[in-house]
């Protein structure tokens, strides 16, 4: 095995995303297992009825985790130009550029504390907050956190205009009650900005009860928050649960880059078409037996098979697809027509109608490569 092929296959074991490799999958949790031993060492090893902070035990177990982050990130950094989005880069800029994403940030924050034992004599112990956040490490391996990314990124403008409401009602009633009651409680109410607490506490239902308003009026100015706080909450919690159980919905998997890019309608793409394309890509998942697209069914979607095959039944007979089978759109009329049936267990990525024509307007190539691949062909 060469370098180059070597290298692709460390890719493959990390990012888990050829299907049925089972080397890969032992890798996936095998890391998910070491992140949550090393946080629950770290826990644990506050508690002082415990003993572990000054047992071998716990370093042993401590520095054998942070061994396998090291060797994880390393690995990660080696491999970074075997990503789609890298391919076309110089191997050391594409590390760099692998180097100062999110997940990579915090691979190296997890690694620091062993750094920082052996070479600069702190004590492991003392680094608790950066032990800590290998939690976070969990995200790259969950698709919770993955669909909760992908709510919050998708509303992020109604959430901002929700914490422009929520400043303006902290602004409001903090300067009310510092008009209020500036004279008889100089010391907690005394200027607008130590007002502000009072407001953040009462609008959030917190209310630590350390500043209260003493005045009749200021109790109404004080009930007033509260109730609009209720109001103020209320919104960003429903916008988020509402579109993370909308994501949840369309991602029955995770889908990645390198995934998406194996498949045939999708290889050689450039970077930036793969950057558009997965936005728009739906996950769904179908046990054996289960029908994709029901007799009648009115669909303008895309749909292309990721794993497993699916019988598309259609008046000229049936067709067998498996993984980078297209079928849907392109076909018109005859999707009335058309049955399509999961043989095994299926994953199949989804392009809705809406989104399509949204690709076809800033992605024609993609668009043209999808149509010329799609079964059964439009009048058949």
């Amino acid at each position: 095995m060469d370098r180059r092929t070597m290298r692709r296959r460390v890719f493959d074991l990390l990012e888990r995303d050829v299907p049925g490799d089972h080397l890969a999958d032992a890798v996936h949790f095998g890391l998910i297992a070491v992140v949550v031993l090393s946080v629950a060492i770290a826990v644990l090893g506050t508690v002082p009825s415990l003993g572990l902070r000054d047992g071998w035990i716990f370093d042993a177990i401590e520095h054998a985790c942070l061994a396998v982050f090291t060797v994880e990130y390393v690995a990660r950094l080696w491999v970074a130009p075997e990503h789609p989005l890298r391919r076309g880069l110089p191997a050391f800029r594409a590390r760099l550029a692998y180097a100062v994403t999110p997940f990579a940030v915090i691979d190296l924050l997890a690694i620091v504390p062993l750094a920082s034992s052996l070479f600069a004599g702190y004590d492991l112990h003392g680094l608790l907050v950066l032990r800590l956040l290998r939690f976070l490490k969990l995200a790259r391996y969950s698709s919770g956190f993955n669909a909760l990314f992908l709510a919050i990124r998708r509303e992020r403008y109604a959430l901002f205009s929700c914490l422009l409401i929520l400043a303006s009602g902290v602004l409001t009633a903090a300067t009310l009650l510092y008009l209020v009651e500036r004279d008889v409680q100089p010391e907690q109410l005394g200027s607008i900005p130590a007002a502000m607490w009072w407001a953040i506490t009462t609008l959030t239902t917190v209310g630590y009860g350390d500043v209260v308003p003493v005045t009749a009026l200021g109790r109404v100015i004080g009930g007033l928050t509260m109730v609009t706080g209720l109001v103020m909450l209320a919104l960003p919690i429903a916008i988020i649960a509402s579109s993370f159980s909308e994501v949840i919905a369309q991602h029955n998997f995770v889908v990645t880059l390198s995934m998406v890019s194996r498949l045939a309608p999708f290889t050689d793409l450039d970077a930036k078409a793969l950057g558009a394309l997965m936005p728009v890509l739906h996950s769904r998942s179908f046990d054996r037996g289960h029908l994709v697209v029901r007799k009648g069914e009115k669909t303008g979607h895309l749909y292309v098979v990721i794993e497993g095959q699916v019988d598309v039944e259609h008046a000229d007979g049936v067709e067998r697809l498996g993984p980078g089978g297209v079928f849907g759109v392109a076909a018109g009329a005859a999707m009335e027509h058309m049955v399509v049936r999961a043989v095994t267990k299926a994953k199949v990525l989804v392009i809705e109608e809406n989104e399509l024509h949204t690709l076809m307007a800033r992605h024609p190539v993609v668009v043209a490569r999808l149509s010329g691949m799609v079964f059964p062909k439009a009048g058949g």
